[in-house]
């Protein structure tokens, strides 16, 4: 039996919408817009497309994000991404052009061991639903984790005006596993916004961002720099960052931009940060 040919290009989707494409090579990662379009939905808050075509040594974060955790280096990053379809970050997601066939996502939890988690459709839904995973699904042991946050959302933005851990409030317990929405966005609006890591923003790799993590005070300059930047409330999104930079330092977190993206009826300048968004990893 011959090897399976290694994937060279993925097409990429954007709220369902061609965007353009993802493409490998000796040497390293290429994406190129659809289109010339400057208005058009950005892929990356560090991509627009007022530049259309892109190239380095390393993928992209934002789609590096999208491979999981324990991925390999040396793995078939291509064929990995599009495996992992159905399970994308926000709005993005990957298609095969030599073999265009649209893998649904998972409609029911895996089995899951401590520190697992998946991203899941909502399994109560008769309707047939848009391709995006907006439920995550963890193991049971991460529940007590899951309260201490509710109860620090409460604490620290008693009106709920901040997008970081509203998710956390609709967490539940389920038996064997614990879920909760995500993102926290009406699940038939996901289209319009943008789902990227920190590290993603930052330009940094998952390593190179746990180096980061490591140097407490520099850590604590750059989250908040990125909230001044990039969020809308940032005063009261730098105070609750003070809460839970412990656990974002020990992994227990992970921090998430949600932006809302340019629009034909819309088209601002950069991307609307709606605020920062924490899940656990």
């Amino acid at each position: 039996m011959t090897a399976p040919q290694q994937i060279q290009t993925l097409q990429v989707f954007n709220g369902g919408k061609p965007c353009g494409w993802l493409g490998q090579t000796a040497t390293g990662f290429w994406f190129h817009y659809a289109s010339n379009t400057p208005q058009q939905h950005w892929v990356s808050l560090l991509m627009p497309p007022s530049t259309n075509f892109y190239q380095q040594s390393d993928l992209f974060p934002v789609f590096a994000q999208h491979r999981g955790a324990h991925a390999g280096l040396d793995a078939d990053v291509l064929s990995q991404l599009h495996q992992l379809n159905g399970q994308q970050l926000g709005s993005l997601s990957f298609a095969n052009p030599d073999n265009p066939v649209v893998t649904p996502p998972l409609r029911t939890p895996p089995q899951l061991v401590a520190g697992q988690r998946a991203l899941i459709a909502n399994p109560n839904t008769s309707t047939v639903r848009r391709p995006f995973a907006d439920t995550m699904v963890h193991h049971p042991s991460c529940w007590p984790l899951i309260q201490t946050l509710q109860q620090l959302k409460k604490e620290a933005d008693p009106n709920n005006r901040l997008h970081a851990l509203r998710w956390a409030l609709q967490a539940h317990h389920a038996g064997e596993w614990v879920q909760h929405p995500r993102p926290d966005l009406a699940p038939y609006q996901q289209h319009l916004y943008g789902f990227e890591a920190a590290h993603a923003v930052l330009n940094l790799n998952p390593q190179q961002f746990n180096a980061l993590a490591e140097a407490n005070n520099k850590f604590e300059q750059v989250l908040q720099e990125v909230a001044r930047t990039y969020c809308k409330n940032f005063s009261a999104e730098i105070e609750l960052l003070q809460h839970l930079l412990p656990y974002i330092q020990q992994s227990h977190l992970s921090a998430y931009l949600v932006y809302e993206q340019a629009t034909a009826q819309a088209k601002p300048q950069q991307p609307k940060v709606l605020g920062i968004e924490y899940l656990p990893t």
